[in-house]
């Protein structure tokens, strides 16, 4: 490095180096758990009882003994490569055996050293060792690191609750730079590979600099949860306050005897529900009007449960609340091929529709507007055999772009009502369950799979494929009016992935509204894939088993897939696997 070369600066450990000696060619080797030891640092140490031994080794007055960092604290007895190899000679300078055989040290570290190469790992760990001194530089720049550090360390102090302020004071004292590093690694909240790397530094500057780094960001962190548990500590005060107003306002109307107690309390929790809620303005009226109709009802009446339940589905629906798309559309693309192999145009064309959503949604918010005829709501309709991926595709779109996702099955239903809700005048009224997947949803942007469209049918009670034709349409849903709400909901953010065995079936406007995308199948080398990618770990967990108990060669499952099942997908193999 310069800095040997530079006048401004001194290679530390000279009372250090002068203590040790020369150091030994060969060293023991201690490994040590979730814990960093520093040169010039006195540090207690609980060592396990399987290194009482390598202890009475080491008990004489000029032993010497490596310590370095563990790389795993999962790992209970090191080898080579499981430790780091920068660590510190040490003395045990102290030992207390316990009772359960493990012993307390108290080890004062001298000098940095690095592992030349590893000589034995039994019956103790010994490696032949270099020094490794550390550069002390003497300029501006240290002096000016010195006090930043000795700031940050002392603004952490003042924030945190775990840390003495006597520490502050021991912080105050310290001059050498290099102590100094040390010393506020150690006794702040510093990660363990950050401790290691400060170690690993050949310079005090470098040492200063990374660690100045860690204490901005340990600042930022601790400032934050100060904010935080200021603000709760707020709220909390502010809803005791209004606890303690609710409960004199109660007491004060039943002396009067002006309401009931409970009608009057739940008239004004739907009526803060209702403040709170940001309802569209139609939404909001038709609410209010409700809730003045509660009001003015005996809660005796037939139709007061009816209202509580409409105003329950009306404050449930997430009528603002929006999920923020994920426009990374390299990350979309690791998404599909992590969830399914093969499908390259299929997944290529869900790239693209993807990639396109994002350029008109971006360009709509630079001109600070957006396209009433919602130009990007092309849906799609995800066509070919069963159990080739359809629905499972749905659902790596709704996790590649980071939205929820939710879906119905339409096989089988037959009433318009299913799709556009009951009206309010029947008894066991309803919303559809379009409607009722998106309060599951929990969002107003959902990924929404309506699975096997083609199995959809009409009698005497309606035509659901007519209703669908309003939800499908990305001119019209932006207003949808299911029949038992009786109000607009926006349906034009939702993404509707539509899934069908066979086109025939699907009736021609409604097949026209959407766009085919065609699945058909795989071939039996992408199937081997599948199976072993997704098939066998999925069926291994159902079972109870781990990977270890059970071996699928490749020429079993080639022969299962060739002689055991005929099928385009691959719902037949995995029943076979399973």
């Amino acid at each position: 490095m310069e800095e040997h070369n530079n006048k401004n600066s001194h290679t530390s450990g000279g009372e250090n180096a002068s203590a040790v000696g020369k150091l030994p060619e060969e060293l023991l080797i201690m490994p040590v758990h979730n814990q960093v030891i520093y040169p010039t640092i006195a540090t207690p140490l609980m060592v396990s009882p399987q290194y009482g031994t390598l202890l009475d080794e080491t008990s004489g007055e000029d032993d010497l003994i490596g310590l370095l960092t563990v790389k795993s604290s999962q790992v209970d007895d090191p080898k080579p490569g499981q430790m780091h190899e920068v660590g510190s000679v040490g003395k045990i300078i102290h030992t207390k055996r316990n009772p359960d055989g493990s012993s307390l040290l108290i080890i004062q570290g001298l000098q940095r050293f690095k592992v030349a190469f590893w000589v034995a790992d039994d019956p103790f760990l010994r490696a032949r060792v270099i020094s490794a001194p550390e550069v002390v530089e003497d300029d501006l720049e240290i002096e000016a690191l010195v006090r930043n550090v000795r700031e940050k360390a002392g603004e952490i102090i003042k924030l945190s609750h775990q840390v003495p302020e006597e520490f502050g004071s021991a912080v105050g004292e310290v001059t050498d730079p290099l102590q100094l590093a040390y010393v506020v690694a150690l006794g702040l909240n510093i990660e363990m590979d950050e401790r290691q790397a400060i170690l690993e530094q050949n310079s005090a500057k470098e040492k200063l600099l990374r660690l100045s780094k860690q204490l901005s960001r340990e600042k930022d962190v601790l400032e934050l949860g100060s904010k935080i548990e200021s603000d709760i500590k707020k709220e909390m005060n502010d809803t005791q306050r209004k606890f303690y107003l609710r409960r004199q306002m109660e007491a004060i109307r039943k002396e009067l005897g002006e309401q009931p107690e409970d009608a009057e309390t739940e008239s004004e929790n739907y009526e803060t529900r209702i403040e709170e809620a940001r309802l569209p303005d139609e939404v909001r009226k038709e609410a209010l009007r409700e809730l003045q109709r509660l009001k003015n009802m005996s809660p005796q009446s037939a139709e007061h449960p009816m209202i509580k339940t409409y105003l329950d589905w009306i404050l449930d629906l997430p009528w603002n609340h929006v999920t923020e798309d994920n426009d990374d559309i390299g990350g979309a693309r690791r998404v599909l091929d992590e969830d399914h192999h093969g499908l390259e145009e299929v997944k290529e064309r869900l790239v693209e529709y993807l990639a396109v959503r994002s350029l008109v949604r971006s360009r709509e918010s630079s001109a600070g507007q957006q396209d009433e005829t919602n130009a990007m709501g092309v849906i799609l309709c995800l066509a070919g055999p069963p159990g080739v991926g359809k629905t499972s595709l749905g659902r790596s779109i709704a996790r590649a772009l980071g939205r929820t996702y939710t879906r119905m099955s339409l096989g089988g239903v037959r009433d318009e009502a299913e799709i556009r809700g009951h009206r309010r005048t029947y008894i066991g009224a309803m919303p559809g369950r379009i409607i009722q997947a998106i309060k599951r949803a929990k969002s107003r942007n959902p990924v929404f799979i309506l699975d096997e469209i083609d199995k959809v049918g009409q009698d005497w009670r309606g035509d659901p494929s007519s209703a669908l034709l309003e939800v499908l349409d990305p001119a019209q849903n932006r207003s949808f009016r299911d029949h038992y709400l009786d109000v607009d909901f926006d349906l034009s953010e939702v993404i509707f992935i539509a899934t069908a065995n066979q086109l025939e079936t699907i009736p021609a406007p409604l097949r026209d509204r959407m766009e085919i995308i065609q699945l058909d199948g795989y071939t039996g080398q992408e199937k081997l894939q599948i199976a072993r990618k997704h098939l066998i770990p999925r069926q291994l967990k159902a079972h109870g088993m781990k990977q270890e108990e059970v071996t699928f060669m490749d020429e079993a499952i080639e022969k299962i897939i060739h002689h055991y099942t005929r099928e385009a997908g691959v719902r037949m193999l995995e029943r076979q696997i399973a």
